[in-house]
């Protein structure tokens, strides 16, 4: 038999051939990929151009290469680019293993939002809770060649025969490979025909092409030594008789392993479910028992969703990605083990390598070597960590599930229509020369991302991936203009994009919560707020001289945009976005801010009638739902005293819980205050000042992000800036200052008086509801995305209370 290098030569070159002889070939032409063969820099480039022109596309992206062709031979065949996937550091894992000892982190690449968070979780809880133990049970690697008879009698024989034949083969494997070791020999006879797996060990590699090699020159030393043996005659044989499971589920492989066989274990307590799983012991075996029953009613392996951990590490570490099928079949135990339980995962056919293949591509080797997961052994280390974070994985998402936190079906964006979504390539000449007044637009630049985006922007970009949502820096260019125009688009998520997103913060606290948000949601204030702020700047009078120039609005409901086009704040606009420097906030400056914003507050000082005309701002939040809502803002509360108990001190808690409880007694009586159009996000994120051109020591107060704007104490925004804008350790008596200051510029917009001590309650009531509703969901955020001046904040309200 012929050596099949030979005959992948001898097909090449007659591919070659009849490819010079195709004009004059009576067959039809064949279209073929440019430059087959050559795997370099201007042969992807002619490649690309070939695609270009066949598809009609652009494909602008493919023009950025940055890896070595040369490099990727062996890996790659008409190379025309790469596909960049988001990596992200999961854990860290506390491990005690064989090879995977201490805190190591894990590199995630996944496009799946949340899973690096989940598996993140999962990894805190097992590490609370003492880490995970992990052992490497076995390796190996399989081929399956089948070898076909001319009787059953003779396939027997060449069964019993083969069984004996391992010390030979070894020596012929050892002149291919010397770090594949044939550990195996087992034929299985079918009909004439006769499967021989062998099974070998392959050191830190895969092993996949090196045991093919190997089985190959063992399939040409049997072929020559049947040829003496003809009551063994041979009519055949194939490489592979796909008996060996290769990337493929296998019975066989669950039993007797392929690959590494990879096992881990760990313990968690009652104390750390509650904490970090949200869930009691309970709920997790009950988990566990429909993942079992539910498995076996599929067909499948009880297990939650192991493969979402090894796709995210093979993709991260150039493993062969098309074995996540088998080796994802992982085996999870679940016992009861006290007040928590006791888990463990089984990887019987885990198929991974620290050397050949993807591994050695840069980017792949760069982040094995962030793992340790170099050189020798470094295999079975790299089975342990994935083994590990399975485990993790899997209990995070089954906590999730049974807790309440993995989906709420009846507030899925059920969006049964196609819709174009609105991008960024709709921010073009034709859509700005419709918006403004200002000659032909000949350019229009996105000069990037604001890093000021809004919490709920921020949050519901996780919701609205496929579309425009956020704050975006935008250079016009008009025809005849000297400079371009500087705007900030700001694009708005729909109020139901919002209430998702707060929804999903909200159930990582528990299933608990996840239910009393769904009851009482609408009493966050969230509704409406995609088309509140767009129709405060058609009406700019309602909050004259606080608001940036606003050079047009799109609203297309069909395409679900809702966008503003505001000036972009200059130079002489200061302290914008200054929520991390409270130390620049001068006394002067916090007196302008407090008289730009007395003006809006004084102008509808007890107008609540004429506020109700704007149908537009909705109505303003009954007490009852706020109420209502008590059992959500005491298990938010229980559930930041435990993971900030510095900040939320045994008195400061009892603090929080006493308004809460008390809410049904003091909010009638807030809501019986005089009431005006407040701006309820008013902070040093949404507001800058002014410099007065002819008087640099005054200043004019620009405000934005007016989304959330409603009806409410004036006091109420006046506690939100103070606790931005101030520290922990204020003189009670400056807070006393300007707490009064304000008062006395509200009672002069209004031309009212408004007597101090019904002043003064309604300062400590708005500071109630300010902790009690917004501190709560901001404190949730704090725990997804890390906002660097909320505990400051925090201690400032601390401090507030005490006026």
């Amino acid at each position: 038999m012929r050596d099949p290098l030979m005959l992948c030569l001898d097909g090449a070159h007659r591919d070659l051939e009849r490819g010079a002889l195709l004009m004059d070939s009576t067959e039809p032409a064949m279209m073929r990929v440019p430059d087959r063969g050559h795997e370099n820099e201007p042969a992807r480039r002619r490649r690309l151009d070939w695609v270009r022109g066949l598809s009609g596309s652009a494909l602008k992206s493919l023009d950025r290469f940055d890896l070595d062709p040369a490099r990727l031979v062996g890996n790659i065949e008409n190379l025309v680019g790469s596909v960049a996937i988001p990596v992200g550091l999961a854990g860290p894992l506390l491990f005690d293993g064989n090879r995977a000892t201490g805190w190591i982190p894990a590199p995630f690449a996944t496009t799946e939002g949340a899973l690096v968070a989940s598996a993140t979780r999962g990894a805190h809880a097992v590490s609370c809770a003492g880490g995970v133990r992990t052992r490497v049970l076995g390796q190996q690697m399989v081929r399956s060649p089948r070898f076909d008879f001319t009787d059953i009698v003779a396939a027997s024989r060449f069964a019993t025969w083969i069984a004996e034949q391992t010390q030979d083969l070894s020596v012929q494997i050892a002149e291919v490979s010397r770090h594949a070791r044939l550990i195996g020999l087992v034929p299985l006879q079918i009909g004439r025909s006769v499967d021989v797996v062998f099974e070998y060990e392959t050191g830190d590699a895969s092993g996949q092409n090196m045991t093919t090699a190997c089985t190959w020159r063992s399939c040409l030393w049997i072929e020559e030594q049947l040829a003496r043996h003809p009551e063994m005659a041979l009519r055949s044989f194939c490489i592979e008789g796909n008996s060996a499971g290769d990337k493929k589920l296998s019975q066989r492989a669950l039993a007797n392993g392929r690959g590494m066989r990879v096992t881990a274990e760990c313990h968690v307590d009652g104390e750390t479910l509650e904490r970090v799983l949200k869930v009691t012991r309970d709920d997790m075996l009950r988990a566990y028992g429909i993942c079992v029953t539910g498995s076996a009613l599929a067909g499948g392996f009880p297990n939650v969703n192991v493969a979402n951990a090894i796709a995210a590490v093979f993709a991260a570490t150039g493993q062969d990605i098309a074995c996540v099928h088998e080796s994802g079949s992982g085996i999870l135990t679940m016992e009861p083990d006290g007040d928590g339980i006791y888990a463990s995962l089984l990887l019987p056919t885990l198929s991974i390598g620290t050397v050949g293949g993807g591994t050695q591509l840069p980017q792949q080797n760069d982040y094995l070597e962030m793992i340790g997961c170099t050189g020798t052994g470094s295999a079975a280390r790299l089975g342990e960590i994935i083994a590990g974070y399975a485990l993790a994985l899997d209990l995070s998402t089954m906590s999730a599930v049974i807790g309440g936190q993995f989906a709420t079906a009846h507030e899925r964006l059920g969006r049964n229509r196609p819709v174009q979504w609105f991008t960024r390539d709709d921010l073009n000449p034709a859509l700005l020369g419709s918006v403004l007044d200002a000659g032909a637009v000949t350019a229009v630049d996105v000069v990037g991302d604001t890093d000021g985006n809004s919490v709920i922007s921020e949050l519901t970009q996780r919701v609205s991936t496929q579309k425009l949502v956020g704050v975006f820096p935008v250079d016009v260019t008009i025809d005849g203009g000297a400079e371009p125009l500087e705007l900030i688009v700001k694009s708005k998520p729909l109020d139901t994009e919002v209430m998702l997103a707060a929804h999903r913060m909200v159930t990582l606290a528990g299933g608990r919560l996840s239910e009393a948000w769904s009851r009482g949601g609408d009493a966050s204030g969230f509704l409406g707020t995609h088309m509140r702020e767009l129709q405060l700047y058609r009406e700019p009078a309602v909050a004259a001289g606080l608001l940036p120039h606003c050079y047009g609005i799109v609203e297309d409901p069909a395409r679900e945009a809702f966008l503003l086009f505001l000036e972009r704040l200059g130079d002489d606009v200061i302290l914008i976005d200054s929520a991390e420097r409270p130390q620049d906030w001068r006394p002067e400056h916090i007196t302008g801010a407090l008289t730009g914003i007395a003006r809006l507050h004084g102008r509808w000082y007890g107008r609540v009638g004429e506020l109700g005309e704007l149908d537009w701002l909705g109505e303003p939040t009954e007490p009852a739902r706020v109420i209502d809502m008590s059992e959500l803002w005491l298990g938010l509360f229980e559930h930041h005293k435990k993971e900030y108990p510095d900040l939320l001190d045994d008195a400061w808690l009892a603090q929080i819980v006493a308004w809460i409880d008390d809410s049904a007694d003091w909010w009638p009586e807030m809501a019986g205050l005089p009431q005006t159009l407040v701006h309820n996000d008013f902070n040093s994120r949404n507001i800058g000042l002014r410099v007065v051109a002819d008087a640099p020591e005054r200043f004019e107060l620009v405000a934005y992000d007016w989304e959330l704007a409603t009806v409410h104490l004036p006091q109420r925004d006046l506690v939100e800036f103070l606790s931005y804008v101030l520290t922990p350790d204020t003189d009670l008596d400056t807070i006393r200052g300007y707490v009064e200051f304000h008062r006395a510029a509200v009672a002069a917009a209004a031309g009212v008086a408004i007597d101090r001590d019904e002043w003064a309650r309604g300062f400590q009531l708005a500071l109630a509801d300010f902790v009690m509703r917004r501190i709560s969901l901001y404190l949730m955020v704090h725990t997804l995305r890390r906002l660097p001046y909320i505990e400051r904040v925090v201690n400032v309200c601390r401090r507030l209370s005490e006026v």
